[in-house]
Parts: structure tokens; C-alpha cells; sequence
């Protein structure tokens, strides 16, 4: 989670200032009785019941508790290819896998990626249920990610989501929900996180992306499943002598956090209604579907950040860190992240300093 800088009153995206370790440990450890232990290579009553207590969230029967999303997707795409001696993966050239983990699935266990068609006409779009029968051949398993970081937080309709389970259900294709940032989608599709994850074999939550945990993520499926999970687990050094603290924030983050993530969407949707009404702006959806946004302003990038953070230490209003160009030329880009601290931004400050962020010198 990105932190905003400090003595800033409205800070729209990011989660605020930075906090001294001591403060945030302190913290951790006043949220604890004197009945939480620490695990012992991931044995422990406390890891265990959590561990239970988000399966059962999520409707499936089991979970593992993993030190990062990377590891937790890295093993469910091992296992599921593994077990169909097939190793293809479908999924968008975006996803997570790919681009952001310097393409791990690939080099630590031989798997290959599967386009969607030549050249890759889904790159800057969901990917369908048709694209998944175009393929052309079957994959081993297949990954979708809801919400969509690179594109601005996008869900596929629910009718196409069912559709692309059936597809892969027909085929007998493991079906693998990235869901680090699922915990913002309730609004967006009406269901409970049991009804969305009831369409995919394994799924795979952050505790540190929108819960403000420490660290930690959690990936979920059948009993056998997360059987085998756990010998992967130890073959990538993911066994750690002990998670406990990473459990402990991960287990706050989710009961003080979790009951606020609505309201945040709803926030990101009425910030990016007062952006959209600038001829200058545009907001990527149209309407957020989720607690983040893309905001795409015409201008030099640089220039306009620059003028941002002027204006932010005037006027102590900090909208995003920093602007980046774009392959359109005059165009820049940024994200908007509304997590707790957009909760006590003013919205009514919000056009007039976009109105001079926006003015000619």
C-alpha cells in the first residue's frame, strides 16, 4: 500500500502518511490476548482457525497461509498443470504472473503462457469467454484476475464469468481466481464472496493490498488440493519457522478493515464523477467497478506533476504521486486508490484544485 507524504488534510489516493514501525507493532500487539500463539512451521491453533475462518468465507474446504501472493499463485499454477500433465497457462498478458513477477511460472517450472489470438488483440480489454474457446488448444489451467489492476480495476459481467467457468468445467480446466484484490467486487456483482469463488477451483487473497496487513496472502481449494499446496509450499521456501506476526495483521486488517471496503468504492465512483466532468480528464471506467481508478489528464507528465505537489503543499490536498506519460503523446496517467484515508477527504476542495492543476501559467 502506497503512502501519501505527511501534514497533507485530504489525501484522496494511498494510505496515508507512514507510521513509525514501533507505533504499528505496538498496535499489532495490543489487537492479541494472551490466547494467541505463534505458529510453529505453520502448525498452530491461531494460523489454523484463520486459515478456516476465510475458507469458509470463500465456501471452499481448505486454505494455506503463504508469505506472499507470488508464492500462493506460483503454487496453484504448478499443481493444477501438474496434476494434467499440461503445462499452459490462458491468461491475459497482464496478468500478474506475467508482468509483474518476472515470469516465475515460466522460468522456475517450464510453463508457457497461452495467447489470446496473435498479435494480442485482449491486451488492453477483459478477456471473454470467447477468447478462452478461441484458444485453440486446451490449457492445463486458466487464470483470470478480479479485479483487473492494469485495466483500471475492470470485472467482467457475472453472465460472462458463469460462461467462462462452463467453458472451462466442459474441458476439464482448473479455473484460478487472482482475487489480491477480490475484497472490493461485492458491490459490483451483488454476491458474496462464497458465490464468486464458488466459480473457480482456487483462489488466492492478499491481506496486504487493501487490508493494511503486513505481509502474507492465503490460497484456498479442496482438502487435496491444499495438501499438495503445502508440500509446494515447503519445495519454493515458503515454510517459515514462524508467520505469526504476518497472521496477526492479516486477521486484524480483515475484522477492522473488511466492513469498510464498500464504502471506499463508493468513494472512488463519487471522486471520478467530479474528475470526468474536466475536458481534460478522463477517468478509466467510466464509472469504478471497484476502489481504484485510472485518471488520465492531457498534458506533460511531468509538468503537471510538478504542479500537483505545489499545489498539495499550498493547499494540503495530494491526489497521487505522480503522473507518467502514456504511448499517446500529451497524454498522462496515474491511479486512484481510495482506501481509509479518501473516507475524510473533502470532495467539495476536489474541483477547484483540479481547476488549477489544470490552468495555464
Amino acid at each position: 500500500m502506497s503512502s501519501a507524504p505527511p501534514n497533507f488534510t485530504d489525501v484522496l489516493s494511498g494510505a496515508g502518511p507512514r507510521r513509525p514501525m514501533r507505533e504499528v507493532l505496538r498496535e499489532l500487539a495490543d489487537s492479541l490476548d494472551d490466547s494467541a500463539y505463534l505458529d510453529n512451521y505453520g502448525e498452530g491453533e491461531y494460523l489454523a482457525a484463520f486459515e478456516a475462518e476465510v475458507a469458509h468465507m470463500f465456501g471452499k474446504e481448505a486454505a494455506v497461509f503463504l508469505p506472499s501472493g507470488t508464492l500462493a499463485q506460483l503454487i496453484a499454477l504448478r499443481v493444477w498443470c501438474g496434476r494434467r500433465g499440461n503445462f499452459s497457462v490462458a491468461m491475459h498478458p497482464s496478468a500478474h504472473p506475467e508482468f509483474a513477477e518476472h515470469g516465475g511460472y515460466h522460468f522456475l517450472h517450464g510453463m508457457q503462457r497461452l495467447q489470446f489470438g496473435a498479435p494480442e488483440f485482449a491486451a488492453e480489454r477483459m478477456p471473454t469467454a470467447k477468447d478462452f474457446e478461441a484458444l485453440g488448444q486446451t490449457p492445463g489451467c486458466a487464470l483470470l484476475e478480479l479485479p483487473c489492476r492494469p485495466l483500471g480495476g475492470q470485472l467482467p459481467p457475472w453472465d460472462d464469468l458463469v460462461a467462462t467457468r462452463d467453458w472451462a468445467k466442459a474441458r476439464g480446466v482448473p479455473l484460478h481466481l487472482d482475487g489480491a484484490r477480490i475484497w472490493s467486487c461485492r458491490p459490483f456483482y451483488g454476491k458474496t464472496y462464497a458465490e464468486i469463488a464458488a466459480l473457480f477451483d482456487s483462489v488466492y487473497v492478499s491481506f496486504y493490498k487493501d487490508l493494511g496487513g503486513l505481509s502474507g496472502a492465503m490460497l484456498l481449494g479442496s482438502a487435496d488440493f491444499i495438501r499438495e499446496a503445502r508440500v509446494w509450499q515447503v519445495r519454493h521456501g515458503g515454510r517459515l519457522r514462524t508467520q505469526g506476526p504476518f497472521v496477526a495483521a492479516a486477521r486484524t486488517g480483515l475484522q477492522r478493515t473488511l466492513p469498510h471496503i464498500d464504502q471506499w468504492v463508493a468513494r472512488a465512483q463519487a471522486a471520478a464523477e467530479i474528475l470526468s466532468r474536466f475536458d481534460a480528464i478522463t477517468v478509466n471506467p467510466t464509472v469504478p467497478q471497484v476502489n481504484f481508478f485510472q485518471l488520465y489528464i492531457r498534458g506533460d507528465a511531468a509538468a503537471l506533476t510538478e504542479r500537483h505537489h505545489a499545489l498539495a503543499k499550498e493547499t494540503g490536498i495530494f491526489l497521487f504521486h505522480a503522473l507518467s506519460p502514456t504511448v499517446v503523446p500529451g497524454l498522462a496517467r496515474t491511479e486512484i486508490h481510495c482506501w481509509a484515508p479518501a473516507m475524510d477527504f473533502d470532495l467539495e476542495r476536489l474541483a477547484p484544485f483540479v481547476e488549477r492543476l489544470l490552468a495555464a501559467d
